[in-house]
């Protein structure tokens, strides 16, 4: 199967580097990010498929509606939602500062790191790695996956077996065999 991945078009949050890890929050897609989705539906024109694969998260389902002209079946998962960070809404900087500061107290790695009850990387990537076992077994040729940053890192450590260096843009399209 091959997954076609990609970062949701640029969001309101993002322009103030918010964590956002709540469907609930309304968070929608800026003129840019609309532009970035038609964009990427021009560079994935040429391909079909079978499905296509969002979080709950209204970014990425608005991103999908936009690259979805060709009535595929559009179907959300919530285990491709964003890191439940636990410090909703509070910014990418602060979140990272009190990742580090308790991976320090703890003595462990910042993956493994859970504020407020939230999630760590870990348990974001071993619910992303679940979806993946069984998304494995379907017979698709080609899926379309639009979700997140941590989710396209947690694919790509899937597919490719070691630590990601990946850093998705909005909309950069990642292709993976699985």
């Amino acid at each position: 199967m091959i997954l076609y991945c990609l970062r949701h078009g640029q969001a309101e949050h993002n322009i103030n580097h918010l964590m956002n890890g709540d469907p609930s929050k309304p968070y929608h897609l800026t003129e840019l990010g609309k532009q970035q989705a038609i964009e990427t539906r021009g560079k994935l024109k040429d391909i079909s498929f079978d499905i296509i694969i969002t979080s709950e998260m209204p970014r990425a389902i608005e991103t999908a509606k936009i690259i979805n002209k060709n009535n595929v079946n559009q179907v959300k998962d919530k285990r491709l939602n964003d890191l439940d960070s636990g410090v909703e809404e509070k910014t990418y900087k602060e979140y990272k500062a009190e990742q580090k500061r308790l991976a320090e107290i703890q003595n462990i790695d910042t993956r493994d790191v859970r504020i407020n009850k939230g999630e760590s990387f870990n348990d974001e990537k071993n619910r992303i790695w679940n979806f993946l076992k069984e998304l494995k077994i379907k017979n698709y040729k080609n899926v379309l996956l639009i979700a997140h940053f941590d989710t396209i890192i947690a694919i790509d450590e899937y597919a490719n077996k070691n630590i990601s260096q990946n850093k998705p843009k909005n909309c950069e399209i990642f292709r993976f065999e699985i």
